[in-house]
């Protein structure tokens, strides 16, 4: 309540809630807050800001989503777009790519859906979190597997 107090101290009485999350810094964790907040906007049609010095993505340290979409009528993925998430799993990298993300001048073959990319593997899965969990079940099964 009394970093809501400051809040609408500086921001105005219009502010409905305000609060703190820690990360730890991983991305994937990061990504799937926006993810939340964004859509959290779209359902219920709210201004969403986001303040965060030290997001792991220098393009999301501020971000206001108004019915889902940044002020410039983009969504976040656009934004997104340019680099691959990374997480990184017992000395192994993930790499996920947004639906927009292009891999040179060529687009991806499923822009609906997010990419990953694990120890030479590529695939495709319909949302952030299915690719995260399939990303996983595969370094698992290669683990299982001596590499």
């Amino acid at each position: 309540m009394e970093f809501l107090r400051h809040v609408r101290e500086a921001e105005g009485q219009d502010v409905t809630a305000a609060g703190f999350l820690k990360s730890g810094g991983d991305e994937t964790d990061v990504l799937v807050f926006m993810l939340f907040l964004r859509d959290l906007s779209a359902s219920l049609g709210l201004r969403v800001t986001v303040r965060d010095e030290d997001n792991p993505f220098t393009k999301l340290r501020y971000l206001d989503f108004r019915h889902g979409l940044l002020p410039s009528g983009d969504q976040l993925e656009d934004l997104l777009a340019r680099r691959p998430v990374i997480k990184r799993v017992d000395g192994q990298s993930i790499h996920f790519y947004p639906p927009a993300h292009r891999q040179g001048a060529i687009q991806a073959s499923r822009p609906e859906q997010w990419g990953y990319a694990l120890c030479g593997l590529r695939a495709y899965a319909p949302t952030l979190l299915e690719a995260e969990q399939e990303a996983l079940k595969i370094l698992r099964a290669l683990g299982h597997l001596g590499r």
